[in-house]
């Protein structure tokens, strides 16, 4: 019997230790803990902002001056526009549309848009290496909003463009957690007939962001559901139209000059352009780190290239001797502008129709300034009615830098330079654009470029390697001259499977030759590709270097 009610004591004991812990388990939690402290994104000594239900990571995203609130550069370009660039050396703020050229300086009233001026209500101002804009002026041409919490720790960013579902508190003080459970510490409360933006929900919380721009889980008992807030849309600046446009694919080859002007097309290679559409003369280069430029233009080359029923977009490139000017011309926003000046005055000089950009050599920690000076460069030839293309290199780990992504969005043709993936520098013998290579780089451009702007570069040379005894030798030759050295060689080219390229091979003096040649047969499969991919057309570098028979094969290019 003793035995049979101490075990009934036992039972009862653990009956009441559990549910007193269950109890205790179960009571919500009331610690109170300070957000700024808490949550990582925050800094103390701040203001701190949230961005809908994101709180930003930031280091002074915005600064109060005179009851105004500022934002910085770093974060109006992150999270309003990323167009908005600051050049801290120079103390100009950029902000470009496919229409506009917007530059302000640091304390400075007055602003320019497209060099007229215009006046802001507040001046920008900078503090610690940034550049703070005022709320009025973001507000008032994006679809953003500013808004001081009502507790003044944080800043309250909203995006107009998406609509938020409202609520409002029914109870005295609702309370809003840390996470979505009532044992969760308690980051702020919500006043009786106070407002709340939901942005998700489970089975028992909203996620919130309340009047004071803290952001958390409160329970929906609390909460009566309101209206949806209205949209307001992105202004759209769409492109000034072209004077000269290409109604039908772009066809064209880069003409080069390497040191002095050209002003006649009666040399025997320009006898064959009747598939020809566009000509590209290499006009212009960094002459040197001021950005100035070389000028080998002609006004009777453009006349002649009319009468063929020609457009020229002459080339503008960086110079290949002195890379480091490269750097020097696109980190400087008054560089920058000097290059497009000379632009702008040439085209007016010498009357051509569009710009081809071939800057070769951005390195990444420049890459942000190259995109910046495609940005600035398009809206300025762009309102000339000038047709603006770039040149860059087929994709891959080593070149995402060049963010094809961005620029393509600022020009009107986007040249993939699709050759040297065996180049001088190599070390090992390989052709110059195997065809899966090429189809390869025109599938991951067009992840980043659309078709009706990507143009393939396509090769009129051939790199000729010779193994040695003492090492791997190369030189690039135009089409005519391998074949004169395969046949003087008696070598027999066969297809190459791997590359679906001609290939050939022959020892002479030594020496191991091994030729993957370019020719109309490898022409003829990139038209195919840009058939089926509809790509916008080809450039073929260079003019001079093909041998008669491609141009049939160009022709079969569709549209």
């Amino acid at each position: 019997m003793a035995k049979r009610l101490l075990i009934v004591g036992i039972a009862a004991a653990i009956v009441v230790i559990g549910g007193g812990l269950y109890l205790f388990i179960g009571m919500p939690s009331k610690e109170t803990i300070d957000p700024i402290e808490y949550f990582s994104e925050f800094r103390e000594g701040q203001t701190n902002v949230t961005l809908e239900d994101l709180r930003i990571n930031m280091e002074e995203p915005v600064f109060i001056k005179d009851g105004l609130i500022y934002v910085s550069n770093e974060f109006a370009k992150l999270h309003v526009d990323d167009a908005i660039y600051y050049d801290a050396h120079e103390d100009i703020l950029t902000i470009t549309n496919m229409q506009q050229v917007i530059r302000m300086n640091i304390n400075d009233p007055t602003y320019l848009i497209n060099s007229g001026e215009s006046s802001l209500d507040h001046e920008i101002f900078e503090h610690n290496d940034r550049a703070y804009i005022p709320e009025t002026y973001l507000e008032e041409h994006y679809p953003v909003e500013f808004t001081m919490g009502k507790d003044e720790r944080i800043v309250k960013v909203s995006d107009l463009k998406v609509a938020k579902r409202l609520g409002v508190s029914i109870d005295k003080e609702a309370i809003i957690r840390t996470h979505p459970t009532k044992q969760s510490a308690i980051v702020d409360v919500v006043p009786e007939y106070s407002e709340v933006e939901i942005y998700s929900e489970g089975e028992d919380y909203y996620r919130v962001r309340n009047e004071n721009g803290m952001i958390g889980y409160i329970e929906k008992k609390h909460v009566e559901l309101a209206d949806v807030t209205e949209t307001q849309a992105t202004v759209v600046y769409e492109p000034y139209p072209i004077k000269k446009p290409l109604w039908s694919k772009v066809r064209m080859v880069w003409d080069q000059m390497a040191s002095s002007a050209v002003h006649s097309l009666s040399a025997s290679k320009y006898s064959n352009l009747d598939e020809v559409n566009v000509i590209s003369p290499t006009w212009f280069e960094f002459s040197d780190e001021d950005g100035n430029l070389t000028n080998r233009a002609s006004s009777s080359y453009v006349r002649e290239a009319y009468s063929k029923g020609l457009l020229v977009w002459p080339l503008m490139s960086h110079s290949f001797l002195n890379s480091g000017w490269t750097r020097d011309i696109l980190t400087s926003t008054a560089k920058r502008q000097h290059v497009i000046d000379q632009l702008i005055e040439f085209a007016q000089i010498y009357g051509f129709d569009g710009i081809n950009i071939d800057i070769e050599n951005v390195a990444t920690d420049f890459s942000e300034d190259w995109v910046q000076f495609m940005r600035e460069l398009y809206p300025q030839l762009s309102k000339l009615g000038l047709t603006v293309s770039v040149d860059i290199y087929i994709p891959s780990a080593w070149s995402s830098h060049y963010k094809r992504d961005k620029i393509a969005e600022v020009v009107d043709y986007f040249m993939v330079m699709a050759y040297d993936q065996h180049w001088s520098g190599s070390e090992e013998p390989g052709p110059v654009a195997a065809i899966p290579w090429v189809e390869e780089g025109i599938v991951l451009n067009l992840e980043e470029v659309p078709n009706n702007k990507l143009v393939l570069g396509i090769p009129f040379y051939n790199r000729i390697w010779a193994i040695t005894d003492t090492g791997l030798e190369t030189i690039a030759v135009s089409m005519s001259e391998v074949n004169s050295r395969v046949n003087n060689a008696g070598a027999t080219p066969i297809f190459d499977a791997l590359t679906q390229l001609n290939y050939a091979h022959y020892e002479y003096s030594n020496k191991s030759y091994h030729i993957w040649i370019e020719d109309k047969d490898a022409v003829a499969k990139r038209v195919e590709l840009m058939n089926k991919y509809d790509l916008a057309g080809y450039a073929c570098w260079k003019l001079g270097l093909e041998t008669n028979d491609v141009w049939n094969e160009l022709s079969k290019l569709e549209g």
